[in-house]
């Protein structure tokens, strides 16, 4: 358990490293993670949205729609 990833300290870091935006989804809450640094992008096209799932208590997976 100690070395598994903390949606609340890593979104942020990952949403800043890739320039993305993360929706984390999960029974107890629903997350959006924004980049910190950079500057959003003029069109609303050029955004990239990553959404993860948190399944079973203890599983992340990319959620497709």
């Amino acid at each position: 358990m100690d070395k598994c990833m903390n949606i609340m300290d890593m979104g942020y870091v990952i949403t800043s490293q890739y320039n993305v935006i993360i929706v984390y989804l999960s029974r107890q809450q629903i997350m959006t993670f924004f980049p910190l640094r950079s500057q959003p992008p003029t069109y609303c096209s050029v955004h990239r949205v990553i959404c993860i799932g948190h399944v079973y208590g203890n599983h992340f997976v990319q959620v497709i729609a």
